[in-house]
């Protein structure tokens, strides 16, 4: 790919994560719900399975919101249709008696959050900024990065797209990627490599991620015939996958250590497979946590929101208004070169500013209270 077109690639990837950060609302959409139902009639069958599909929807919709383990509200039998402002289907197969497709729902956020806060259950639903993932691999073998033989980044690779509050984000692995970091320098946690490397794919948040995988069969994979699935490739069962996660960006590290152990019949790929969804959930639980919006706490500050234009005036309250942690901004004053807001907000002043942060705009405390503006173009 040449430097131009990748560029071009890095934009339009970029644009649409960004877009999709900033549709609050699509928070609230749970996609390809697989529903399958059985009844007298195939008319019957179809009525089973949307019902039934739109309830596991919202069970998919509220612990997307929730950390792990939560205790979830159960709504009213008849109460998850009034939740639901429209649904669509796909790839349906009738029979008879039989029916199946997969049901894309979009739930009403004020409903969903309402039913929430009736259960006093703290959620999240602001969305991080991608998170970039380089996806180590170490051996007997040595240690791979952007080789072909990288079987782990290969398995990241395959993954669905997320619909979770935390995008991920693979590097292209182009010539312009290996000449910013090797798998050894990501590895040792370089961390003006790694920066740079965010930097050039438009996020701050980096996480290297390492599979430490042992046994011989393990780094050398037997040869398959073209038919083969991919289940019945070197085989993991007894083995053990050790998993190193260094997360860096906005002035904070953390390192996590996991050890997964490969189970009687599984793949070595559906054990990565299980390794990703692991550290998927532990970088989701931890944003989630860090997000939980408590209605308990209701604070307020006052913030000068410096006016370069109209447009950006605008702007920056609309931000405000598409996030659940403001409650409610009120404008004080307003002159030509700058506006005068009280905010309203639920949790802490450090959440509000994470928050804001996911908007592009910047809180920092000045002599007389806070100064709001947008993040300057970097």
């Amino acid at each position: 790919m040449g430097r131009l077109a990748r560029i071009a690639c890095v934009f339009v990837l970029a644009a649409a994560l960004a877009c999709g950060t900033a549709q609050a609302d699509s928070v609230f959409t749970v996609a390809d719900v697989p529903i399958d139902a059985e009844a007298a009639s195939a008319a019957e069958a179809r009525e089973l399975a949307i019902a039934d599909g739109q309830r596991a929807a919202l069970e998919v919709l509220l612990r997307r919101l929730t950390v792990a383990g939560t205790a979830l509200p159960a709504p009213e039998a008849d109460a998850t249709a009034g939740m639901i402002v429209g649904f669509a289907i796909e790839d349906e197969l009738v029979a008879p008696t039989r029916y199946r497709a997969a049901l894309t729902v979009d739930f009403d956020p004020a409903r969903v959050r309402a039913l929430l806060r009736g259960g006093g259950v703290p959620y999240a639903e602001t969305v991080s900024k991608p998170v970039l993932i380089v996806a180590v691999q170490r051996d007997a073998g040595g240690v791979l990065l952007w080789e072909d033989e990288n079987r782990w980044r290969q398995a990241w690779e395959e993954r669905a797209p997320h619909a979770g509050l935390v995008p991920f984000l693979l590097p292209l692995g182009d010539v312009i990627d290996l000449g910013m970091i090797d798998g050894e320098r990501a590895l040792a946690g370089d961390a003006k490599a790694l920066a740079a490397l965010a930097a050039l794919y438009g996020t701050s948040e980096v996480v290297v991620a390492v599979a430490g995988i042992s046994g011989a069969a393990a780094v050398a994979k037997p040869a398959a015939p073209a038919a083969e699935s991919a289940e019945d490739e070197a085989p993991a069962a007894g083995r053990a996958l050790t998993l190193r996660i260094g997360r860096s960006g906005n002035g904070r590290t953390q390192a996590i250590e996991r050890t997964l152990i490969g189970r009687e019949g599984e793949s070595e790929r559906a054990l990565f497979r299980r390794a990703i969804e692991r550290i998927v959930s532990l970088i989701e639980d931890d944003w989630k946590a860090a997000n939980l919006i408590r209605y308990d706490e209701e604070h307020a500050l006052q913030a000068t929101v410096p006016i370069a234009s109209l447009g950006e005036w605008v702007s920056v309250q609309r931000r405000l208004g598409d996030l659940a942690m403001v409650a409610a901004f009120r404008i004080d004053s307003l002159s030509r070169s700058a506006g005068r807001l009280t905010l309203r907000y639920h949790g802490t002043a450090e959440q509000l500013r994470l928050a804001l942060d996911q908007a592009d705009l910047v809180l920092a405390p000045e002599a007389d209270g806070w100064f709001l503006h947008p993040r300057a173009p970097e």
